[in-house]
């Protein structure tokens, strides 16, 4: 009698086909699949290997020149940025630094923070010194050529809205 493990593997192995061998392609066949690609896929491989022209050379040239020049500047302004003592004191700029999220910082990082928040708030201040002579709003001592201006709240809340900031002021304020 035949075992029943035997007629299963033997029924099995009617049913299915035996496994086809792997082909291999011909150099025809890879031929016609690079040339199925898209025209700017080939495009852009043949231009890869093209050399430079001489005014795509200069270019080039003047541009590392530049990023050498513009790195050599950042160098020495991050240099003096150590020696120069900022209008706004360090400790005044880690502790805004440190409330917004930013913790240990370079000495230099902070200097420069606080330099580039007095470039923004000397911005703001001349742009109103320069309303303030548009206006007319300037007060001159007799006998003397010299104009005295005051900053005034309208003054500042004009060239505030300008830069994108919204001064509000308390409803006890007078």
């Amino acid at each position: 009698m035949n075992n029943p493990d035997q007629s299963a593997h033997s029924l099995d192995s009617t049913l299915m086909p035996p496994p086809a061998m792997p082909q291999r392609s011909t150099a025809a066949q890879q031929q016609h699949v690079y040339s199925s690609l898209e025209p700017s896929v080939q495009n852009i491989r043949t231009t890869l290997h093209r050399p430079l022209s001489a005014n795509q050379k200069q270019f080039l040239e003047k541009t590392v020149q530049k990023n050498e020049q513009n790195q050599d500047e950042t160098t020495e302004f991050i240099k003096q940025l150590g020696e120069y003592p900022p209008t706004i004191p360090d400790s005044v700029t880690m502790h805004f630094l440190k409330s917004s999220g930013v913790e240990g910082t370079d000495p230099r990082v902070t200097r420069m923070v606080a330099l580039a928040a007095q470039k923004h708030i000397s911005d703001i201040v001349l742009d109103c010194m320069q309303n303030a002579r548009m206006k007319g709003l300037g007060m001159t001592k007799k006998g003397t050529k010299d104009t005295k201006y005051t900053l005034t709240e309208e003054l500042l809340d004009e060239v505030l809205k300008e830069y994108g900031h919204h001064n509000t002021r308390p409803p006890y304020h007078t």
